[in-house]
């Protein structure tokens, strides 16, 4: 069996706040072979940027803590390493495009600054005349137009989907073998995020990178996605292949979020199905399932902590439904 290129093995991230400690995420665990894309859904505040920061080791400081895991990228685990050997992660052996990228880049600073500062930081030996080149390079390649006139612009100076592309851009300066790109089209027509979602698809085939994609739609997930794995409050409910999930979603939240979506060949008028509730806090989660203050086929057995079923290639978090 092929070695997966990441493995996420039972990651658990809490934050010290004003409140106390709030946990938000328990046991997460998934994998990821190269060349794969993945989608990460769920509803906001359900810890799917929250594992991104913690895979790159980014959680803010000193509040964002790893309590427990392991995170291998090539069977080396990242949460052991010392600043200085993450360094030489970031950037060749993991990109990031960041969530919004209206406010991601420096509002005072102009492309070639910011993209120069991306660049050198992985190549140094590069003069500034080769900088300049490579920059040159890669927002031709993420399809930037007359990229020599934009490296002198501000970001305030570009739409949103061009700042999009811009970042795109710096994250795979050092050609990454991974990308994580968290909610990449978020705020975009949906023009712009078929282009960018475009955009990715081409960059991956070209340099074989695996790209875990965070995101809300679901529809973004099966145009782009090979697998999917559906968060709800710090845990994954439930994951598996697109096709597979998709004809049969099992997870009762992951049935509740395909339903949600409108449908063309229902009634007009017909009211659109909503999941009820809102998704714990996490200084007040239910004990057992974390869906089951919501869910419609909750039992008495919910109020312990679903064991995880696995079966050709999924996996589902549930007392009430099998595989």
């Amino acid at each position: 069996m092929t070695k997966p290129l990441l493995d996420v093995r039972n990651l658990a991230v809490s934050f010290e706040t004003e409140r106390g400690r709030a946990a938000v995420l328990d046991g997460v665990s998934f994998q990821l072979n190269a060349g794969e894309t993945l989608g990460l859904v769920g509803e906001s505040g359900c810890g799917k940027s929250v594992t991104s920061l913690a895979i790159t080791r980014l959680l803010p400081k000193p509040s964002g803590q790893i309590d427990q895991g392991e995170v291998l990228l090539d069977g080396v685990n990242l949460l052991a390493l010392s600043p200085a050997e993450l360094r030489k992660i970031r950037g060749p052996r993991i990109g990031m495009v960041f969530q919004d990228a209206m406010t991601a880049l420096n509002p005072v600073k102009r492309l070639h600054q910011q993209m120069a500062e991306s660049i050198s930081l992985h190549a140094p030996e590069l003069s500034p005349k080769a900088v300049q080149a490579r920059s040159l390079e890669l927002l031709n390649d993420v399809g930037i137009p007359s990229p020599e006139l934009r490296l002198n612009d501000y970001p305030h100076q570009l739409s949103g989907g061009m700042r999009q592309r811009v970042m795109i851009a710096m994250a795979l300066s050092a050609e990454p073998d991974l990308l994580i790109a968290d909610e990449p089209t978020t705020a975009l027509d949906v023009t712009v995020q078929a282009q960018i979602l475009a955009l990715i698809q081409r960059l991956q085939k070209e340099r074989g990178m695996a790209v875990i994609f965070i995101t809300h739609d679901l529809g973004v997930v099966a145009q782009i996605c090979e697998r999917v794995a559906v968060m709800y409050a710090g845990r994954i409910a439930e994951q598996g292949s697109v096709a597979d999930l998709f004809s049969d979603p099992k997870h009762p939240y992951t049935r509740g979020l395909f339903n949600s979506i409108p449908h063309l060949d229902r009634e007009p008028l017909t009211e659109l199905p909503t999941i009820e509730g809102l998704v714990p806090s996490p200084f007040d989660m239910p004990r057992g399932c974390r869906f089951s203050t919501r869910c419609p086929q909750v039992t008495e057995r919910c109020k312990q902590s679903p064991e995880l079923q696995f079966k050709q290639g999924r996996e589902l978090a549930c007392h009430e439904v099998s595989l």
